[in-house]
């Protein structure tokens, strides 16, 4: 079955365990690490790492680079686990990342070197559950996670305004994809277990050869297809 697709496609594009968030001069400007002086008296300190501890000698806070090139600055209770971390990587990565009190992440806010901003929360065992996000070309996107972080469901609008939303199993070939097209004109999409489109109820459109012309049918249709995608029956 070919035919002009509309809406949201299910990938795995997803940035996992991402760390990273940029420190701003206005953020150092608000948060002196030290005594501020007078334009006569400016001096400049060069370090690769401050580390802040509490009177017990745990540290509570941090800020300078990492080993991986990583610039952050984080914020641990007072057993000693990271509460949160903003930081950036060397590949432009930024993001700000909180932790329960085991210190594992259950929530971050990311933006991509792609520019694509990104709220993620995950579970106890900092898998990743829930991915909202809009994508470079300006298209809001929701992915919801099953326990191994495969994606299952998701649901997006497309800049030319077409609503999807889409159910996968645990491989993510066989699917469902509801979809309200910009015109209107709505459609049930069906694949098997190898991808591939299997019956459409609703609006659709189809190639009819010679020419590969498109024929139009209405919402009101019903199209079922063999494993190789040829039409085998169809209302109207």
């Amino acid at each position: 079955m070919n035919r002009k697709q509309y809406g949201l496609i299910l990938v795995l594009s997803m940035i996992a365990g991402l760390m990273g968030s940029i420190v701003s001069n206005r953020f150092l400007r608000d948060f002196p690490l030290f005594a501020q002086k007078t334009p006569e008296q400016v001096e400049i300190i060069r370090v690769e790492r401050v580390e802040i501890m509490d009177k017990e000698g745990r540290r509570r806070a941090w800020f300078g680079l990492a080993p991986q090139g990583n610039i952050g600055l984080g914020l641990s209770d007072q057993d000693g686990n990271v509460s949160a971390v903003l930081s950036t990587t060397p590949d432009r990565n930024t993001g700000l990342i909180f932790a329960d009190r085991q210190g594992k992440r259950r929530a971050g806010l990311i933006l991509s070197s792609d520019d694509e901003p990104a709220l993620e929360l995950y579970d106890k065992e900092t898998g990743r559950r829930l991915r909202l996000a809009v994508t470079t070309d300006g298209e809001p996107q929701l992915w919801l996670y099953d326990t191994n972080e495969t994606p299952r469901i998701a649901a997006g609008l497309s800049p030319e305004g077409s609503a999807t939303l889409g159910l996968a199993n645990s491989d993510r070939k066989a699917t469902i994809s509801l979809t309200m097209r910009a015109d209107g004109n709505p459609s049930l999409d069906l694949t098997d277990q190898e991808g591939k489109p299997r019956a459409t109820l609703g609006y659709t459109e189809l190639e009819v050869p010679p020419g590969g012309i498109l024929d139009k049918l209405p919402v009101f249709s019903l199209v079922l297809a063999d494993p190789n995608g040829r039409v085998i029956w169809k209302a109207p």
